[in-house]
């Protein structure tokens, strides 16, 4: 981007790990021979389940957008409240960026719950509902985010789902755990460069300002960006 941007970014960002490399760490450390792995909200190419090839795990992936074939993986085209997979199937579930878009939260934490084996685990990241942009998203009919998103983000319109937000913060996601037999194992609030704004200099460096300071004090811990979740199937 270049000017305020970049400057900003670099004097507050580059030492920073952003919540996906998070996730991205716990799976690989968790993939293993032997497991079946599913990716719940893969995307149209499950660019995430391709950084597990290597693991020796059947490797799962399920979403409601056209997909395209890859090699080493099933790649199925279905809701995630409905996966036609049998009951105890699978040892890790796992959804990046997907939970936020979730309209109906019994149904997709029953599913997961029936998928799991006992001791088998559900990792999440996701929007935080009471991060300002969440906020700000609530309260925009569902029909402009396409183009906000095109205007401050430049991310094309196949990309870009309605969002809920029924499952993004610790209440809402524990009375569904509870319901569901999940034990929340961790949770965790991260904050991030804001994306949002990356293509406009002066915005960006207000919200990394204002990221950096709920990022340093505890007081204001819920209102981070991102929630990182593992619940394990009692």
């Amino acid at each position: 981007m270049g000017g305020l941007t970049d400057w900003t970014y670099k004097h507050f960002w580059a030492g920073v790990e952003h919540p996906y490399r998070r996730l991205r760490r716990r799976l690989i450390d968790l993939a293993a021979p032997g497991m079946t792995i599913l990716d719940a909200g893969c995307g149209h190419t499950a660019p995430n389940l391709q950084e597990l090839r290597d693991s020796g795990a059947t490797l799962v992936g399920i979403d409601l957008v056209p997909l395209a074939p890859q090699a080493g993986m099933e790649l199925i085209e279905a809701d995630l409240a409905h996966v036609p997979l049998p009951d105890g199937s699978v040892d890790l579930i796992y959804s990046r960026s997907v939970m936020e878009h979730v309209v109906d939260p019994d149904a997709v934490y029953g599913e997961a719950a029936r998928l799991l084996r006992p001791g088998g685990r559900w990792i999440f990241l996701t929007a935080n509902r009471w991060d300002y942009v969440s906020i700000v998203s609530r309260l925009t009919p569902n029909r402009f985010h396409a183009a906000i998103v095109r205007r401050f983000e430049g991310r094309d319109e196949i990309d870009v789902f309605p969002t809920a937000y029924r499952t993004n913060d610790r209440s809402q996601i524990g009375h569904y755990a509870a319901a569901h037999g999940f034990r929340i194992d961790a949770f965790e609030r991260h904050g991030q460069y804001p994306a949002m704004f990356y293509r406009i200099g002066p915005l960006f460096l207000l919200a990394t300002l204002y990221e950096k300071l709920v990022m340093k004090l505890r007081l204001l811990a819920g209102l981070r960006g991102w929630l990182y979740v593992e619940l394990v199937k009692i």
